[in-house]
């Protein structure tokens, strides 16, 4: 038995690295590896490559030569995420899809939280006479797909919040300028995490002061993927001739603003939205503030599951106040600017209120630190 378990850890990362094969494609779908086994031999692999896109198992099943496909017969198959059972979908259920194949045996790293599933495909299998053993590296995949786990149990986005600061904590200068604080191999991992999540989010004055693309480049637009440009606060007072509002990829940008604002924006500033197919997402207001939980979860309502938020400080400080990022990641350059913007503006009077973070990771990125942070508790 003990052999067994070891053999079922191998190749359930076996089927794990294939999945993370499909970070950045899969949104909405989670990322999911299938590693079919008989005999101690690989017979077929796959993974999940984009929504609307065979499933893992599916496409493991189709890895199999010709020549052994009889094999599947009696084969277990090892997956990250359990077989889906429902219908309303684009793809059929990958269930079903095993039981045609005669599968003697099926592993599965976690159960999937989708509601329309949660174990009812597991329960199919078994009652067709299928071994089934589930927890297998079961964290790891949870963690791979914490977007995904989110999403089914949250109304709002999974959010990682990124910043760069100086070594006493500026954003920017008091100008707005911020290029460069770090180098180039802080700003190539910043547009790994771009490639990664459904959307990007800046602050009006970010937008303003740096111009932002919001793409992805350093050469990791191999998939062509463009995430949403998301610009948070008043349209009336963003640059009309910034990037993310002039180039071929205007009908990926959007506006979050409110109602009040949009109302009193200038006939000319609405056209010219209008006209280049500019999304506009309407958020509740508070003492003319954009109420940030609404925003998010207005975003998540169109489908944007995942946002990282590079800045500026007035929209950091907002996301760490209310605590809604999942995330952060902070990159530390070894500069002092003195007078600068920074962006946490709370005024404590206690240490013991300071905002305190325990699950901390820290590494050398070139000449800076990188801080990650994951927020929970």
């Amino acid at each position: 038995m003990e052999n067994q378990a070891s053999r079922d850890i191998a190749y359930m990362q076996m089927a794990l690295n294939l999945a993370k094969l499909g970070e950045g494609t899969t949104s909405p779908n989670p990322m999911v590896g299938a590693v079919i086994v008989k005999d101690g031999i690989v017979l077929g692999k796959g993974w999940h490559k984009k929504a609307g896109l065979p499933h893992a198992e599916p496409e493991a099943i189709s890895d199999v030569a010709v020549d052994q496909k009889a094999e599947l017969k009696g084969a277990t198959i090892y997956v990250t995420l359990e077989p889906c059972c429902h219908t309303n979908k684009r793809t059929p259920p990958c269930a079903h899809e095993l039981l045609k194949h005669g599968f003697a045996r099926v592993v599965v790293a976690c159960l999937d939280p989708n509601p329309q599933v949660a174990g009812n495909g597991i329960k199919i299998l078994e009652a067709a006479g299928i071994e089934c053993k589930v927890g297998v590296l079961e964290e790891e995949s949870k963690e791979l797909n914490r977007v995904f786990f989110k999403s089914m149990q949250s109304k709002l986005p999974f959010v990682h919040l990124k910043l760069a600061q100086t070594l006493d904590g500026k954003l920017s200068t008091m100008t707005g300028d911020s290029k460069w604080i770090t180098d180039e191999s802080a700003r190539k991992m910043v547009h790994a995490f771009r490639k990664r999540y459904d959307g990007v989010m800046v602050g009006r004055k970010t937008l303003n002061n740096d111009d932002p693309s919001l793409n992805i480049r350093f050469g990791l637009d191999d998939n062509g993927k463009i995430p949403y440009r998301i610009v948070m606060g008043s349209i009336s007072k963003m640059d009309p001739l910034s990037k993310v509002f002039n180039d071929q990829h205007t009908k990926k940008t959007i506006i979050v603003t409110t109602g009040a604002d949009y109302q009193s924006a200038p006939d000319d500033v609405v056209k010219f939205f209008t006209e280049k197919q500019i999304r506009i997402v309407f958020a509740k207001c508070d003492s003319n503030e954009i109420v940030i939980e609404d925003a998010m979860a207005q975003l998540k309502a169109i489908g944007v599951q995942s946002i990282l938020v590079e800045g500026g400080g007035m929209l950091a400080s907002t996301i760490l106040k209310k605590k809604l990022a999942d995330k952060m990641t902070i990159f530390v350059a070894p500069k002092i600017l003195g007078n600068g913007i920074g962006y946490y503006d709370e005024q404590l009077d206690s240490m013991a209120d300071a905002l305190n973070f325990k699950n901390v990771e820290v590494k050398n990125i070139g000449s800076q630190a990188m801080f990650e942070i994951d927020t929970r508790s």
